[in-house]
């Protein structure tokens, strides 16, 4: 059983605990990690197509601040955005890298504050205008962006 917390297409955070039905979650197309900094402890996880299936899974805007927030690349995401704990260092004692968001998880919830905030055109408190602009910057990049493309060339091999 793990904590972990999602970030839905509308924008809300959520908390949950138990084994994590990722399909129900995010979809049965497949996950994608979404790495962030490695002293966050945490790994973000979306749609491995979403962007794809626009009907399906609506881009989030808050969730692409939240995951920027904390080091991801700067790009949209489409669907849930899940939050799990992340211990590279389990792969050598052969137990799962996924595991339990960090207690406590007041950032989470704390950068999600923030960025509906700036997303609302305010200033967080502790934090500085700029931030806040830039927030709202990549919330339009995620709203606006192109879904990225997949070029398959042939090969000829002789």
């Amino acid at each position: 059983m793990i904590k972990y917390a999602v970030i839905s297409a509308a924008g809300d955070l959520t908390h949950h605990e138990g084994e994590i039905d990722w399909d129900a979650v995010i979809g049965d197309e497949g996950k994608a990690r979404v790495a962030l900094r490695r002293d966050i402890k945490a790994s973000g996880w979306v749609n491995d197509v979403g962007l794809r299936f626009p009907e399906r899974f609506p881009r989030n805007a808050v969730g692409s601040c939240v995951l920027a927030s904390f080091g991801a690349a700067i790009r949209p995401y489409a669907g849930p955005v899940v939050f799990t704990g992340w211990d590279p260092r389990n792969t050598a004692l052969g137990l799962a890298e996924i595991c339990s968001l960090p207690d406590p998880v007041d950032v989470l919830d704390s950068i999600h504050g923030d960025v509906l905030k700036a997303l609302a055109g305010q200033t967080p408190r502790d934090l500085s205008p700029s931030w806040a602009e830039s927030m709202r910057e990549i919330a339009e990049h995620a709203r606006t962006a192109p879904a990225p493309t997949l070029t398959i060339r042939s090969v000829t091999v002789r």
